[in-house]
């Protein structure tokens, strides 16, 4: 699937790869069917779920988050988003039976009964903001109220949580809801600038309910059966992360290989060239530059596909019908699925000579 621009993945809180993969086994996309599907079965039963309770509160949410832009007194404000937060709880599940919350000012300790220890997780209420990186800012108010830790009056949620996740009684995991975005927060990752945010009003503006899509993703992000503990104090989110992390070292090893096997074809099609040419064998101390040039080829190829793949960028034209007909990759990839009739067209060097071109004025700037 697609990366959705609702939801963030900051400084690589998860693997890419692991979240954003088709493949429906070792994935995050596995995860949120498994999710779909105990979602559906207990709504069988006439018990509501995360998804149930999004589709009935989704227009009311919608409005409310498109409403908090036109407050401009601050108890309007405060009074809105305490309804705000009071339905995403709701919604996300944190306010059933079988948790604890208790209240200290903007935040919701949440465990489980009969749990010894710190709460594993904490739900922050802040302001709204513009986009989920504001929330990082220390010496910006980001809170909805001011919080007292350790003497001191915090008023930045970044500060905050900070202080949080170093105490004696650390939670392992946060969520802040912030008007429109919340963010995930987990205590190791959080250090290093790491994050995921879902951008609530947009996944109730696009309503896509398909199976797996946007709203089952983001539900899965946040749901309180993804972020709460269990009865035993685990929380489902620790292990995602750590099979991302195992998925990442195979995807790793995968494409060493594959890197290995790319240079290989490259280098000895060179060979057999050289040899329908007439050429003489490369002498034994030319095999090492050539490897290198090898590689370096492979990189312009990857570096097309990586621009390619983010528009953002503007390093390519990838939005114009001209380039995607004429001289994309998906064009060359057609390309070469179609059998040449003669020995000149098959030895010709149309697909170098295009890779060439994209390359060099990829990296100039611009078409």
């Amino acid at each position: 699937m697609a990366a959705s621009d609702a939801i963030v993945i900051g400084e690589a809180w998860i693997s890419e790869h692991f979240f954003t993969t088709d493949a429906r086994s070792q994935s995050f996309l596995g995860r949120v069917h498994e999710r779909r599907k105990a979602w559906e079965a207990t709504a069988a039963d006439g018990v509501g779920t995360p998804r149930t309770r999004f589709l009935a509160e989704r227009g009311t949410l919608e409005a409310a988050l498109g409403g908090l832009a036109d407050l401009t007194d601050p108890a309007d404000l405060e009074t809105a988003l305490a309804g705000i937060y009071k339905t995403v709880v709701g919604v996300l599940g944190f306010d059933r039976d079988g948790l604890v919350i208790d209240r200290d000012g903007p935040l919701l300790r949440v465990s489980t009964p009969g749990l010894t220890g710190a709460a594993p997780l904490v739900v922050v209420e802040a302001l709204p903001v513009d986009s989920p990186e504001a929330l990082r800012e220390r010496g910006v108010r980001t809170l909805l109220t001011p919080h007292v830790v350790d003497d001191v009056e915090e008023t930045s949620a970044a500060r905050l949580l900070s202080a949080l996740f170093v105490a004696d009684d650390a939670p392992q995991f946060a969520l802040v809801l912030a008007g429109r975005w919340a963010l995930v927060a987990e205590q190791a990752r959080w250090a290093e600038g790491r994050y995921l945010a879902v951008d609530l009003q947009l996944v109730c503006e696009r309503n896509d309910v398909r199976q797996g899509g946007e709203v089952d993703r983001a539900l899965t992000c946040l749901a309180a059966d993804s972020l709460a503990p269990d009865a035993d104090g685990d929380v489902w989110w620790t292990g995602v992360l750590e099979e991302s992390v195992r998925h990442t070292v195979g995807v790793s090893k995968d494409l060493r290989e594959g890197v290995r096997l790319s240079i290989e074809i490259i280098a000895n099609e060179v060979v057999r060239r050289r040899r329908d040419l007439g050429l003489p064998p490369l002498p034994a101390d030319q095999a090492q530059p050539l490897a290198k040039q090898s590689l370096r080829f492979l990189y312009r190829i990857l570096f097309l596909l990586y621009a390619e793949a983010s528009p953002e960028l503007g390093v390519l034209p990838v939005g114009a019908l001209e380039y995607q007909q004429g001289y994309s990759l998906d064009r060359l990839r057609d390309l070469t699925l179609v059998e040449l009739a003669t020995p000149r067209a098959r030895s010709g060097t149309h697909l170098y000579d295009s890779l060439h071109v994209r390359v060099t004025v990829g990296l100039r700037g611009g078409y």
